[in-house]
């Protein structure tokens, strides 16, 4: 069955498109609704900005890898591994982002704050917490705010590691007070 596309998805599709030809500081609202074939308004009901857009489909593809943890054998190394296919292939567009973001807009800051609110609020809901221990997210910050900064110049520089590799570096990167939180459903 065809799936159709939401108006989100469609502006989406459309900033992706038009992100493998222009730098992503350079592509405006009006190109983006021009492409898609809607209007300016139509953007700005569901998007505050570009920026927002950016941080939506990030956020939507990796919020749908965790919630599968836990269900039908899904594992926390599955959702890493996922984590890291989806950024291979969405590089190009991703690198834009990386390279072409700054400030509060800044792709790699909204990404560490994504996934530290995807991961937090995970860990919260599976382990029946109203709040995170201070221990517990000290070290989820770090553990995310390294493995960013890692993903971003693996992919980047097309550093001669393996998704597999990679993978297996980033699970063993875990802080060990993290992986009762994080394996809790193996």
């Amino acid at each position: 069955m065809i799936k159709r596309q939401t108006t989100k998805e469609l502006i989406a599709a459309s900033l992706k498109d038009l992100s493998k030809q222009k730098s992503m500081d350079k592509i405006t609202v009006k190109e983006i609704t021009q492409n898609c074939g809607l209007t300016h308004t139509t953007f700005y009901n569901h998007f505050k900005d570009k920026y927002d857009l950016i941080v939506w489909i990030y956020y939507t593809s990796v919020e749908k890898i965790v919630n599968k943890i836990g269900k039908d054998g899904y594992e926390w190394r599955n959702a890493v591994f996922d984590s890291v296919k989806y950024s291979v292939d969405n590089r190009k567009f991703l690198i834009n982002a990386i390279m072409h973001t700054s400030g509060q807009n800044s792709f790699i800051n909204n990404i560490s704050n994504i996934n530290i609110k995807i991961l937090s609020n995970y860990i919260k809901v599976n382990n029946n917490l109203n709040t995170l221990p201070q221990d517990v997210e000290v070290l989820l910050k770090i553990y995310v705010y390294g493995t960013v900064c890692m993903l971003c110049e693996w992919l980047i520089t097309k550093m001669p590691i393996s998704v597999e590799k990679f993978v297996h570096l980033l699970e063993n990167g875990l802080p060990e007070p993290l992986k009762p939180y994080l394996y809790k459903n193996d």
